[in-house]
C-alpha cells in the first residue's frame, strides 16, 4: 500500500523580484519525467510555480554544497595537529570561567 503525503496547497503569488535580486529569466532542459514530477507537485500545492519549486530545489541543494564545505574544513581542522592544540589551549584558558556567576 502506497501513502502520499502532500503539504497544504501554496499560496500562489506572483513572484516579485527586488532591486538587490532581481529575477533572472532562463532555461533548462530537464528530463521528461522530471518536469512532469514537477508539474504534478505544483498542481498539487506543494509549490507555487514550476520556477518557484525549481529555485526551492536549487538553494536546498546549494545549502547542502555550502555545508559539505563546512564540514570538509572542520574535518580538515580535527586532521591538523597545531590547530587542535590552539584550541586545547585555549579551552583551558577558558576553564577558570566555568564557575563564574554560580554561588559556589
Amino acid at each position: 500500500m502506497t501513502t502520499t503525503v502532500l503539504t497544504a496547497p501554496a499560496i500562489r503569488r506572483r513572484r516579485t523580484a527586488s532591486a538587490a535580486d532581481p529575477l533572472k529569466k532562463v532555461t533548462v532542459h530537464l528530463h521528461e519525467s522530471v518536469s512532469t514530477a514537477i508539474m504534478r507537485m505544483v498542481s498539487h500545492g506543494v509549490a507555487a510555480s514550476q520556477a518557484a519549486f525549481i529555485e526551492e530545489a536549487v538553494i536546498a541543494h546549494l545549502r547542502e554544497i555550502r555545508r559539505a564545505k563546512v564540514y570538509a574544513a572542520y574535518v580538515e581542522a580535527a586532521a591538523d595537529p597545531t590547530f587542535m592544540a590552539e584550541m586545547a589551549a585555549a579551552t583551558t584558558a577558558f576553564d577558570v570561567t566555568v564557575a563564574d556567576g554560580c554561588d559556589a
